[in-house]
């Protein structure tokens, strides 16, 4: 893996170019705002709770829930969902870290065996509340409690607003430096993803609705391909739209990499159950990191009412890469 030469730009600077694009479109720009709480940002959009940064130390992670449509007001993505809880929502995880006397660091799951792996928030702050953005960041440290190892420390930068009423948006930046001598062993559901509520569900039959409720929902990529049998393994993406129909509206999540990620473009790990992953950590070898090596991975998630075509996916992409 090579040090990351993604382009780095000011939220203001990026937004300002995203807002003029919405308003020349005719669209018309939210207001949004943050406050801290005791365990968790709490972000709104006109007023209206829109997502919550959860960054408790009862969690395995931090992470984003709930993650409002900007129609129905009602989260699109699941938290303690059964039959597999340990997926949160909107959230950042890894599996199989190991280092030298820990064979598996597990940040992922079960989430009630924190020693296991366990990534913590060290300093959660509301950077710019402008009115037009909300900018959060936090640094997390990586540590398999059970061994006293501390194997990554990351510095997470969320950027939040609401271009139109029926688009919200969430830029993640993570920059990553690894601390000890790395190898990160294939496993799925891991890195940045979501996981989307039983209702937006593709489904499968075959392994019954304990497993894969039988949803409204869809999965298309960038090439056209759709839901888990076409998009699940598919490395040429460079987004993934995950959409259906909830209290009678078509609502969804897109996640899109950029080009400026390590390994560009990773592989989907898609599920029709609900889960969607750009993750370079399940497919092929294990991924190794040297002890100080820093890495930079950026994503944009667009919360969005319509289907793909509707909320111009394409053109959210294309606007990600100019920033």
């Amino acid at each position: 893996m090579t040090r990351s030469a993604a382009r780095i730009v000011t939220p203001l600077l990026a937004l300002g170019f995203a807002l003029a694009s919405a308003t020349a479109a005719g669209q018309e720009a939210q207001s949004v705002g943050a406050s801290m709480e005791e365990d968790q940002i709490v972000v709104t959009v006109d007023g209206e709770e829109f997502t919550a940064y959860k960054f408790g130390e009862e969690h395995k992670y931090p992470f984003f829930y709930p993650v409002n449509g900007p129609a129905t007001g009602q989260s699109v993505t699941a938290w303690d969902q059964e039959p597999y809880p340990h997926h949160s929502s909107l959230y950042i995880s890894l599996d199989w870290v190991r280092s030298e006397g820990v064979e598996r660091g597990n940040y992922w799951q079960p989430r009630h065996e924190l020693g296991t792996g366990q990534v913590f928030s060290r300093n959660p702050e509301i950077v710019e509340d402008t009115g037009d953005v909300v900018v959060l960041r936090d640094e997390c440290d990586w540590i398999v409690t059970d061994e006293d190892a501390h194997q990554l420390r990351d510095t997470r930068t969320v950027t939040i607003w609401a271009p139109s009423p029926d688009v919200r948006i969430l830029d993640f930046e993570f920059e990553f430096e690894a601390l000890k001598d790395l190898e990160i062993g294939p496993t799925g559901h891991s890195f940045f993803s979501a996981r989307m509520r039983p209702e937006l569900a593709v489904g499968d039959p075959g392994r019954g609705p304990d497993q894969a409720p039988l949803g409204t929902g869809t999965i298309v990529d960038s090439e056209g391909n759709r839901d888990e049998e076409e998009t699940r393994g598919h490395s040429g993406a460079a987004w993934n739209a995950y959409y259906g129909e909830h209290h009678g509206e078509t609502e969804g999540v897109a996640i899109i990499q950029h080009s400026g990620n390590p390994n560009y473009p990773a592989p989907w790990f898609n599920r029709d159950y609900g889960f969607m992953s750009p993750t370079e950590f399940d497919f092929g070898d294990p991924v190794s990191m040297a002890e100080g090596d820093v890495y930079t991975w950026r994503f944009r998630t667009v919360v969005f009412t319509g289907d793909h075509e509707e909320a111009d996916i394409a053109g959210w992409r294309e606007d990600f890469e100019q920033q």
